[in-house]
């Protein structure tokens, strides 16, 4: 692990200086590079509500690091991507309902954003280096506010308002595993994948809270008739005795 984070911020402090050109220096594309750097570092800045102008410069120049990163793996990747991700479509599409063929193919989607997924976590261990866990968590929601982790999860507890607060973490904690991974990508589309990837589970899990409360109204309803049949022996045996 920590040979990985070395590497990240090796890697970090190569691009930082990189996307900081001079304008003098900088050719008409990477200025457009910048300006997406500067619209994107911004909102995430302001979601944290960082005070100290040289910490949101730093802070600014390993978000500025890890765009480039992403976005070049994502130029070099994504052919193959869309494929995966048109396939687990496809694969969630079948009649009747059966979700295990599209969990294969989200298990290979998983393994191939592996390396990118790695370069990130070295990247958020610079952020967490300079910022608290509410101005990280702030950062992360204001990331993929669409569909964003806590509209879906209170969508959830609306739908379904009589969860335990053990079931509510279960599902709390599946939307933040979907916040996480669309850290990966800026692309909406892609956004909206890997958060259906994850509500997927979530309605799977409710499934079975549903299910569990049908079985147990009747298994009580048969034995409630079952008490009935009982006792009924017992009435007819007391009233021949009078």
């Amino acid at each position: 692990m920590r040979h990985l984070l070395a590497i990240g911020t090796f890697a970090g402090l190569i691009l930082a200086a990189s996307v900081h050109l001079r304008a003098a220096d900088t050719p008409a594309g990477d200025e457009a590079v910048q300006k997406k750097i500067d619209t994107k570092a911004r909102r995430l800045l302001d979601a944290a509500k960082i005070d100290d102008p040289a910490k949101a410069e730093k802070v600014k120049a390993i978000l500025g690091s890890w765009f480039v990163t992403m976005w070049d793996w994502h130029k070099t990747n994504d052919g193959e991507l869309s494929k995966l991700w048109s396939e687990w479509n496809k694969a969630r599409s079948v009649v009747p309902k059966d979700e295990f063929p599209g969990e294969v193919v989200a298990h290979k989607i998983d393994d191939f954003y592996g390396p990118l997924k790695s370069t990130y976590h070295a990247v958020l261990a610079q952020l967490e280096a300079e910022l608290s866990p509410e101005q990280i968590d702030a950062m992360k929601e204001a990331w993929s506010r669409s569909p964003g982790m806590t509209r879906t999860y209170n969508a959830y507890l609306e739908t379904v308002p009589d969860l335990t607060e053990e079931q509510q973490k279960v599902i709390h904690d599946r939307m933040l595993l979907a916040r996480e991974d669309a850290m990966l990508t800026d692309a909406d589309k892609e956004i909206v994948n890997i958060y259906k990837r994850h509500k997927v589970k979530v309605e799977q899990y409710v499934g079975t809270i549903e299910w569990a409360k049908l079985h147990s109204a009747f298994a009580n309803k048969a034995k409630e008739q079952q008490q009935q049949q009982q006792q009924k022996p017992a009435e007819g045996t007391k009233e021949g005795a009078k």
